[in-house]
């Protein structure tokens, strides 16, 4: 039996300690200063940035630990390409999917607006400033948790759990551990937004994996919080 030591054997933890300590921090700002903004829950108070901070500090050093296990880069700006190029990985995985994503949901639900079904903390966004708190916080949040935690985790656990398939198999098997993440990771995603959002968030999840994956998760934050803040902007304001 090999030791529990053996999984973190080739990870540079203190490296990554203090990645997560970054990403923990400022996502635990952001995501805290969106709540007192447009208070959900109005008991909501500072306090609230130490819990924010083990969920997504946490979440953050986990999904660091799979993708170094796996030899691979979450983050654009470290990845051995020039500016140029990862300024069009940013257009191509961020903005633009970002700007489709938000048209497409405002295409199909414009009319909750005026309809029961309109979640009740949406009438506290008064202007763009509501909305792209709102946006910076759930894109940033949800994107260290559902691509960054999750989708990472799971290609990296099915990795291991196929590895005889795809070492005896044809080239094509190799692509099972990323089609499954991406379809596990994107009916979690859909699963949190709701029975009746659960098709299009399902949808929308798996062309955010396909964004953090090709263009890092800088490019996969810009997407999620592009499309939040058109969608919100467009349809409540």
């Amino acid at each position: 039996m090999k030791s529990p030591t053996y999984f973190f054997q080739g990870v540079h933890i203190v490296r990554l300690l203090g990645k997560a300590l970054i990403l923990g921090v400022l996502a635990a700002v952001v995501h805290t200063v969106a709540d007192l903004k447009v208070p959900r829950n109005p008991e909501t108070e500072w306090t609230e940035i130490f819990r924010y901070f083990y969920l997504f500090g946490s979440s953050v050093l986990m999904g660091l630990i799979f993708a170094e296990k796996m030899h691979f880069q979450p983050f654009l700006v470290s990845r051995p390409i020039g500016w140029g190029r990862r300024m069009l990985a940013l257009l191509l995985f961020g903005v633009g999917p970002g700007l489709l994503i938000g048209l497409v949901y405002h295409n199909l639900f414009a009319w909750v607006r005026f309809s029961p079904r309109r979640p009740a903390w949406t009438y506290l966004l008064t202007d763009w400033s509501d909305t792209l708190v709102v946006s910076l916080s759930s894109g940033f949040t949800e994107e260290l948790v559902f691509r960054f935690l999750l989708f990472v985790s799971f290609i990296y656990v099915l990795s291991r759990l196929f590895h005889p398939v795809i070492a005896m198999g044809p080239a094509f098997t190799a692509t099972i551990p990323f089609l499954f993440g991406v379809i596990l990771s994107s009916l979690l995603f859909g699963a949190v937004h709701g029975t009746y959002g659960f098709l299009t968030a399902f949808l929308a999840g798996a062309l955010l994996c396909l964004c953090f994956y090709r263009g890092g998760l800088e490019s996969a934050v810009v997407a999620h919080v592009l499309a939040n803040f058109v969608f919100f902007s467009l349809t409540y304001l």
